[in-house]
């Protein structure tokens, strides 16, 4: 019966859980006085002395009888009574160590298991404004590591003698989808979102299932890394989903378009004010004017007619005499300001607009203002 010297990870890369079997296990044949014959290879057996060979990431566990007895990291470990008290506990380790026992070895990797990826099966999803059901399905990805190998080995292992990383997504997929789905459902509810316009809750769903999936992930040992949801798209095979999807985006185009005509008229708010005001401005002169009537019609007319006339022609008399005397205060300082140039010019106006100024002085003030700026 041969005795293992050495016991070390020897299996593939992409697995969480590797238990150590001889490489020569198994049915065998063999040739023995030239006649063939098969056997069953007896289960390799372990003495203390032996190398463990433990790699970086690693955790080997030591399994009698189905407990789990004794674990160890990263390291090379010769194996003996101290370092296995549970195991020799179990089986009563005598004759100085040299007597060979059996138990199990499992190999855990601990690394991060990435880009376990998952799909949900198509379901329907009512949209608002058409009310037509949109079939809709999602997809992502997570990464797991172990974190608790007695939780791991004890609830999902058992007796199975590999566990591929690409395994926990078969053991995980229903509570996964079960809970995007029902992520998904709620926040479009509560944020009223159409399902043509579920790419803009992808981070929220993320937040949301994450947590959850967390919390049932660290019952069977594991840590979840990462969970990502990549989309939320639609599926639009149909004929009836692609008109909707046809008549959804005609309508956010026209309520872009209306949006970007409110914004322009919005920044052209003050520009707006100003014609206005100018537009009032004429229609007051026109009617102190008496406006194509001419003669005495109009503001101006009935003025007249209630001996204003000379009161008014005093105050715009006194204009036309603040106006140089604020011109000729101005040039001894510092030059005027737009806005004062701007509401100077508009008392000109006014006056040319009354017949006061004629053409050639409003035009000969207008000059001397407009040099001042």
């Amino acid at each position: 019966m041969a005795v293992i010297d050495v016991l070390k990870y020897d299996g593939p890369n992409n697995v969480l859980v590797w238990k150590w079997r001889p490489k020569d296990r198994g049915p065998h044949r063999a040739e023995l006085s030239g006649k063939v014959r098969e056997y069953d290879a007896r289960q390799e057996e372990i003495r203390l002395g032996s190398q463990l060979v433990v790699n970086q990431s690693q955790q080997a566990v030591f399994v009698k009888g189905g407990q789990i007895a004794d674990i160890f990291e990263a390291g090379t470990h010769t194996l003996s009574a101290q370092n296995l008290p549970v195991l020799s506990g179990l089986i009563g380790i005598a004759f100085g160590g040299q007597s060979p026992f059996k138990a199990e070895v499992y190999f855990f990797n601990k690394a991060v298991a990435m880009d376990n990826k998952f799909g949900l099966i198509p379901f329907n999803l009512i949209e608002p404004n058409f009310r037509v059901p949109i079939p809709v399905t999602s997809r992502g990805s997570f990464a797991v590591k172990i974190l608790d190998v007695r939780a791991f080995l004890t609830q999902i292992i058992g007796t199975v003698p590999d566990f591929e990383a690409g395994t926990l997504k078969n053991y995980f997929r229903g509570v996964i989808t079960e809970q995007v789905k029902t992520a998904i459902i709620k926040i479009s509810r509560e944020q009223n979102i159409s399902p043509l316009e579920l790419e803009a809750i992808v981070l929220d769903v993320s937040a949301a299932v994450k947590g959850i999936i967390s919390e049932t992930l660290a019952k069977y040992g594991l840590f979840l890394e990462l969970f990502n949801i990549e989309a939320i798209p639609i599926i639009d095979e149909d004929e009836r989903v692609q008109k909707v999807v046809a008549d959804y985006q005609r309508l956010m185009s026209q309520d872009m378009e209306e949006r970007m005509r409110l914004k322009r008229r919005a920044e052209n708010l003050e520009i707006y004010k100003v014609e206005r005001s100018f537009d009032t401005t004429e229609a007051a002169a026109s009617n102190i004017g008496g406006g194509d009537g001419g003669g005495a019609g109009g503001i101006l007319g009935a003025m007249v007619g209630l001996g204003m006339v000379n009161p008014l022609a005093q105050t715009m008399g006194n204009m036309m005499q603040n106006i140089p005397t604020n011109v000729a205060q101005q040039q001894q300082t510092d030059k005027l300001s737009k806005d004062e140039v701007i509401k100077l010019l508009k008392d000109l106006g006014e006056l040319k607009a009354a017949g006061i100024l004629t053409e050639e002085e409003f035009a000969e003030k207008k000059k001397q203002l407009l040099s001042k700026i």
